[in-house]
């Protein structure tokens, strides 16, 4: 059961009136805001404004999608997981971060999705 909340390639998402899917990512990456975690260097900041909360996520190990997360209702302190990746109907683009989708996580209490990406940033 999944848990639900109530810098190298970032690219600008232009897509008004429009639900995309992670198709639409893969042939026109430039068309989207989008973070591949596995090309994060260990330390790398990643915050992102989901349509619901504020999460803080530090890499562990990018090419291992290995995070700490915190922020929300759900991960009150800091909470080791593993990025999965963005997700829609179809399917998931696996390391990714992707704004327009969901983000879903693999912690020890199981799945999490996210609500919908609305901005990242790498610091």
């Amino acid at each position: 059961m999944r848990h639900s909340e109530t810098s190298p390639a970032i690219h600008n998402v232009d897509m008004p009136g429009l639900t995309p899917s992670l198709d639409q990512v893969e042939s026109d990456p430039t068309r989207f805001r989008s973070v591949a975690l596995p090309l994060l260097l260990p330390g790398s900041l990643v915050t992102l404004h989901t349509r619901n909360t504020r999460y803080r996520l530090v890499v562990i190990d990018g090419a291992e999608r290995r995070v700490q997360i915190s922020g929300g209702k759900l991960f009150p302190e800091n909470t080791a997981a593993e990025l999965i990746g963005a997700t829609d109907d179809e399917g998931v683009k696996v390391g990714w971060i992707v704004e327009g989708f969901q983000l879903e996580l693999l912690t020890d209490r199981g799945p999490v999705l996210t609500s919908t990406v609305e901005s990242v940033d790498v610091e």
